[in-house]
């Protein structure tokens, strides 16, 4: 296989190209699910700084700009694929209230006590160092603040998901709790809902 070809190859731990730009796409609107459990169970009000942490197509955030008057809402993605089709789907807020760059969940490129609001949907699976992004997502978490994990798997032993390229790990909420207790997070608890659809909250 050319390198063309690999980078090609639909990934959804790190879209690439014209292929994963397609997916991006479909996971729009896949996602939907998620979004619609997840977003309601999350404390929304005006004038928020949030972070979106793998921020996809852009769908997540498009829906908090509207959930979140006058706030101001980063997302971050390590696929420069990602980074372009969030951009142009949130063409309209970019420079003012959506700000979008290039980054690792390991490095964030902000300062401590920075947002009100972090959310993770449908990423954390990709993460080699998820320890390493939840102290940073702490580190840069208010001291008010909430981090949000919503994932469509939660069961590893009863789901059937296609495996990828690079790491992928499917997280029991008991697993993500402990994880995020580990990492200094003070309060942690577990919405469930259809299927195996997961809302993880965690406070500072």
């Amino acid at each position: 296989m050319t390198e063309n070809n690999k980078m090609e190859k639909e990934n959804p731990g790190r879209p690439a190209g014209t292929v994963g730009a397609k997916m991006l796409d479909r996971m729009n609107t896949s996602h939907e699910p998620i979004r619609s459990f997840g977003f309601p169970l999350l404390p929304w009000h005006d004038q928020m700084q949030i972070l979106d942490v793998g921020c996809g197509g852009g769908a997540a955030i498009a829906e908090m700009l509207k959930l979140a008057p006058d706030s101001i809402i980063h997302g971050i993605d390590y696929s420069e694929t990602s980074v372009e089709k969030s951009t142009e789907l949130n063409k309209d807020f970019i420079g003012s209230r959506c700000f979008i760059r290039q980054a690792d969940v390991t490095a964030l490129p902000f300062e401590d006590n920075s947002f009100d609001l972090i959310t993770a949907v449908e990423t954390v699976y990709f993460w080699p160092e998820i320890k390493a992004g939840f102290r940073e997502i702490h580190r840069v978490l208010n001291p008010s603040g909430t981090f949000a994990i919503l994932n469509e798997g939660s069961d590893p032993d009863n789901i059937d998901w296609p495996e990828i390229d690079g790491f992928m790990k499917i997280y029991r909420p008991r697993e993500l709790e402990d994880l995020l207790k580990e990492c200094g997070f003070r309060t942690v608890k577990t919405e469930h809902g259809p299927e195996q659809i997961i809302c993880v909250m965690a406070q500072k």
